[in-house]
């Protein structure tokens, strides 16, 4: 019984010292995009009770100091601690839409950029984060041409207004069915 304990207790301290041994990522205090992935669900829209089609575009992030995202106060001004951030989208899309087999960027109005509703280190400890954000953005049926096929440009912005990257997604069709 007694070599049995000192067996576990050591097996425990040697997994121990193993973990001790991984240090923090080495990330870039400036974002890093890479496409996940990108995939449409077609619904009824509950206001006009037409078909839509939502994209969702997911992004995998690494930040260094882990200063992505931000609070609705922060984004309309209402928070004094941020006003350099009052109104600034965090998360910048361009459309581009394929016509004889050449996509061409579509500007929309309002914009399709928006924010990321939430702060990723809500402690304020700087440190490296990583992970993914997955961002919606919803395409009424009455209003898109039928089978419009269009890919989007993406990158994020952290609160210190550094910009990531760019990625591109694969090409979608929208208003298919």
């Amino acid at each position: 019984m007694k070599k049995h304990i000192l067996f576990v207790a050591f097996i425990s301290f040697i997994a121990l010292a193993l973990s001790s041994c991984i240090g923090e990522p080495d990330f870039s205090n400036i974002p890093a995009i890479t496409f996940h992935s990108i995939r449409k669900i077609t619904t009824i829209d509950a206001f006009s009770q037409s078909k839509k089609d939502s994209v969702i575009l997911t992004i995998d992030f690494q930040d260094g100091n882990g200063d992505l995202g931000m609070t609705q106060d922060e984004f309309s001004g209402t928070k004094v601690t941020s006003p350099s951030l009052k109104g600034i989208n965090n998360y910048e899309v361009k459309v581009f839409r394929a016509k004889n087999g050449t996509f061409s960027e579509v500007q929309f109005s309002p914009s399709l950029s928006g924010f990321i509703p939430f702060y990723f280190k809500p402690d304020g400890k700087s440190g490296p984060i990583e992970g993914t954000v997955d961002y919606s953005i919803a395409f009424l049926h009455a209003f898109t041409p039928k089978k419009d096929t269009l890919k989007f440009e993406v990158r994020i912005r952290d609160r210190a207004l550094n910009y990531s990257n760019s990625v591109q997604s694969s090409q979608i069709v929208l208003n298919s069915d």
